[in-house]
């Protein structure tokens, strides 16, 4: 039987032993968890224990892509990759863009299983025939673009995923980006990698094209959509001047000087797409004068980069793409660098740390110059850096001294919305209660910036398939339900990660409920109703769920940090925790009041935030446990 949309195989890799094998893709696991994250999460749950050790041979990195990866449909070139993470201790899932998902595909792999540990540094390389055991012994020390480039030049054309020094030296708060544009690995895949001597993973290009099991509908649908992607009014600016350019206004807002920025930006900006990307919101950024040019750098975003050291605007834009290349280069995670300074910091004018602690560095006062340095160590774990490479919560607890309590984090990691300054919309809660790692993209709801009015967010609800007694539960006349709302983008962020689809703004925007369902049956011939795919996303949920549970994360690791309920002082002044819609200030037990509605919304136990026997049997998840 032919199963459509899939390459139709499951690679499992062990790196103890340099053997592989193959397995074929279940179309009863097919039809129940689509693919990417979904089949991430149930490989896990049959293969590895949930009391796993990070970084031990026997954590596996599980490589996801979907049905719709290599096909025609705009923005499906989103690989997932899932392991336990260091950082956290959880199971965290990461979603990118690059051409890794097609290249896996186009040499007959829907699935890779990365398990043990390689005795001398190693390059995966996956191909039509398996994989080859590649020696990276010479690659051992380069940095991440560096390595992206060597392998590039032996097996082009492929796809890459690599680590830098940071993945070497088994820094959690480590990063990478699959052919340098796709960022990865929140919380410590690179990490993960390195445990394991794996330098990096290619895909070469192969030659087994996907059948899907409608060319002509699939062929009419993807060209309406081009019609309206075509003629979106912001098109023009994004593929002008990226990220920065599109979000201008709201940086502006903020206090940002943006229109000398933008200029310069759009000036040495190429846009860059992944495979069957019609926007092209990734970037090449050449620099050809001023401080540090001649420099070429890759980004997948350019966002809020402000620098303000340098004597004039151009050096300060080019220091900005400096330090971001940096960043990129190492594999440092630029959020989590940043928040853990920032604890440092505040630690060293408490006089919990000081110059001691610091190798002599006055952190009151960093240079330009010493924040490269701090990057750099950090990845190397040198000095100081051996702290600020253990994040957040794992830098105080090795200081002790009282440190800990005035670590500002969520499951040990930085926070990617301080929600005090935009309020306590979904993207904001979502950071609570995404499974194994905080994330806000899950909570987006299609809708990423603040001051929408209620009548678009109930119209999303409509776009993303809720039901009329959904929408009267979550909506009123003058705002939603917070924590009930985020159930359901959650659940419509999952199918984006198992379909393989992007789901970044500029391209989410233009599916539905609809389109999903019109690609599905054109590509996999399936067959089902809106309630039967909704379930799919909210079956993949709860299983990502049950493996951090199953990994001993419960109600108390979603709780809410203190500091949300502190005044934040800014030089814009004082900000406070408020409601989305009202405006009115919120409290403690006002978040734990959306988190309570948040589990029941779930149908998960309020006390302990786990999914119920009865809401396992529902989504047919009732042979698995939620105990080790």
């Amino acid at each position: 039987m032919d199963l459509y949309g899939y390459a139709g195989k499951i690679l499992f890799v062990d790196l103890t032993e340099r053997r592989f094998r193959e397995e074929p893709v279940d179309a009863e696991m097919a039809g129940s968890f689509l693919g990417g994250h979904g089949f991430n999460c149930r490989l896990i749950h049959e293969f590895v224990d949930p009391l796993v050790s990070p970084l031990s041979p026997e954590n596996g990195i599980f490589i996801g892509t979907g049905p719709f990866s290599g096909t025609l449909v705009p923005g499906s070139a989103e690989l997932t990759i899932t392991e336990k993470l260091p950082l956290t201790g959880g199971f965290g899932t990461h979603a990118g863009g690059g051409h890794f998902a097609l290249m896996l595909k186009s040499s007959g792999y829907d699935e890779v299983v990365i398990t043990g540990r390689s005795q001398e540094p190693v390059v995966l390389v996956v191909h039509e025939e398996g994989v080859d055991f590649r020696d990276a012994s010479e690659l051992w020390g380069k940095d991440a673009f560096q390595t992206v480039d060597e392998l590039r030049r032996i097996h082009e054309p492929c796809s890459i995923i690599p680590i830098g020094e940071a993945g070497e030296n088994l820094v959690p708060i480590s990063v990478t980006c699959q052919d340098k544009l796709g960022t990865l690995g929140f919380g410590g895949l690179p990490a993960v990698m390195g445990s394991k001597n794996l330098k990096g993973i290619v895909a070469v290009q192969g030659n087994r094209g996907i059948k899907v099991a409608d060319p002509s509908r699939l062929l009419k649908s993807v060209g309406a959509m081009m019609k309206r992607v075509m003629d979106y009014k912001h098109r023009p600016f994004l593929i002008k001047g990226g990220t920065y350019a599109m979000t201008a206004g709201w940086l502006k807002a903020q206090g940002y000087d943006t229109e000398a920025w933008t200029k310069r930006h759009v000036e040495a900006r190429k846009a860059l797409a992944c495979p069957a990307c019609p926007m092209g919101d990734k970037e090449r950024i050449r620099i050809m004068e001023g401080e540090f040019s001649p420099m070429l750098s890759h980004m997948t975003h350019f966002m809020a980069e402000e620098e303000t050291s340098a004597a004039t605007a151009l050096d300060n834009y080019n220091r900005a793409v400096k330090r971001l290349d940096v960043f990129n280069r190492t594999g440092i995670c630029m959020l989590n660098f940043r928040w853990t300074l920032d604890l440092m910091t505040l630690l060293f004018r408490e006089g919990i740390i000081t110059k001691e602690d610091t190798d002599g560095i006055d952190l009151d006062r960093i240079s330009y110059e010493t924040m490269l340095r701090l990057i750099q160590m950090t990845a190397r774990r040198e000095g100081f850096g051996e702290l600020l490479a253990e994040g957040i919560l794992g830098a105080s607890r090795r200081i002790g001294r009282e440190a800990e309590q005035y670590a500002y984090h969520i499951k040990g990691c930085g926070l990617f919305i301080e929600p005090r300054l935009e309020s306590m919309h979904t993207m904001a809660f979502s950071q609570l209660v995404h499974p194994g790692r905080p994330n806000y993209a899950c909570g987006g709801i299609g809708i990423y910036m603040p001051g929408r009015p209620v009548e678009e967010f109930r119209a999303h609800g409509n776009r993303i398939g809720m039901t009329d007694e959904e929408l009267e539960r979550v909506f009123t006349e003058r705002g939603y339900n917070t924590g009930r709302l985020t159930k359901h983008a959650e659940d419509w962020f999952s199918l984006f990660n198992a379909l393989g689809q992007c789901h970044r703004l500029y391209i989410h925007r233009f599916h539905s409920i609809e389109t999903f369902m019109d690609y599905l049956q054109s590509v996999t011939s399936m067959e089902m109703d809106r309630t039967t795919f909704l379930q799919c996303g909210e079956r993949i949920w709860n299983l990502h769920k049950l493996l951090n549970v199953r990994a001993g994360l419960g109600r108390q690791d979603d709780l809410p940090p203190k500091q949300w309920f502190e005044p934040l002082e800014t030089p814009r002044g004082q900000f406070v925790l408020r409601d989305y819609f009202s405006g009115e200030p919120i409290g403690r037990e006002d978040v734990e009041r959306n988190l309570d509605e948040y589990y029941d919304e779930r149908g998960w136990e309020i006390s302990t935030g786990e999914p119920t026997p009865a809401k396992l049997k529902e989504l047919g998840l009732e042979t698995l446990s939620t105990q080790p």
